[in-house]
């Protein structure tokens, strides 16, 4: 020992020395990436308490927190319109007749119809129907079936809000209605399907014929359709052809018969 040591601390030196350390050991390697993680466990970032001073934090109306007491509106309960109670004192709002919005709504202006008034309807309309009417009537007969459509629906929707979970009259009705007013709007498709491919088609025929002009200006005075004059041919035969259908050419005198009259007789 030393001489300049402390007995005390020799006598703690000495334990230390005698001491038996504890063998230290390692981690599964598959385990060393969960020790060296030094980021917390939740991506998200702390939740910390904004201290904006606000007065109206925490005022919900869904959470039925109302104001503090020391928390004042700028609307006093006095200034707040009362409603009126009494229909003799409630005042008439004019509403146009022609109003845009009634469209919405059965002809008698009410809520929804009855099924005897969504039942009163005739059937759709028909391709051979269709067939005759101009691009003007299938127009307006299209958005009036688009403007019955919005109506059944705003119907339907009325209807569900009033019967609630378990439904309300009406609905075998509104879908019959809805049935036909689809089916003449299928066949408005049709019809104009079929006119856009007879258009095509005599456009098609229309490139193709040297008579017709389809970028002349009709309005400006040019002709469209430019026939061709009487001695013009278009078609052009073969060289052993054109001797046939040569016009200047005459056919040859018939042979006269040697044959007299009176050996025909005889024959």
């Amino acid at each position: 020992m030393p001489p300049n040591m402390h007995c005390t601390q020799s006598s703690h030196l000495l334990t230390a020395l005698l001491t038996p350390t504890r063998t230290t050991t390692s981690p599964p390697a598959f385990l060393l990436p969960a020790f060296a993680q030094t980021s917390p466990f939740s991506s998200s970032t702390p939740c910390s308490a904004r201290k904006d001073h606000n007065r109206n934090r925490g005022v919900s109306a869904l959470r039925h927190t109302g104001l503090g007491k020391n928390q004042r509106l700028s609307v006093r309960l006095s200034n707040l319109p009362q409603p009126v109670l009494d229909p003799l004192r409630r005042s008439v709002v004019k509403v146009d007749e022609n109003h845009g919005l009634w469209g919405f709504f059965p002809k008698e202006r009410t809520r929804i119809s009855t099924p005897e008034e969504s039942n009163m309807h005739g059937r759709a309309w028909t391709v051979q129907e269709l067939r005759g009417k101009d691009w003007d009537d299938l127009h307006r007969l299209w958005w009036v079936c688009v403007r019955e459509k919005n109506r059944i629906a705003t119907t339907e929707v009325e209807r569900k809000r009033l019967g609630g979970r378990f439904g309300m009259y009406g609905d075998h009705e509104s879908g019959q209605r809805v049935a036909e007013v689809k089916g003449t709007m299928r066949c408005i498709k049709f019809v104009l399907t079929e006119r856009w491919y007879a258009w095509e088609n005599a456009r098609e025929a229309g490139m193709e014929d040297p008579e017709v002009d389809l970028y002349a200006d009709v309005e400006g005075g040019e002709r469209a359709y430019l026939p061709q004059e009487e001695g013009e041919e278009t078609l052009s035969l073969g060289s052993e052809d054109d001797a046939r259908t040569d016009p200047t050419q005459r056919l040859p005198p018939p042979v006269e018969s040697t044959v007299s009259s009176e050996a025909r007789v005889r024959v």
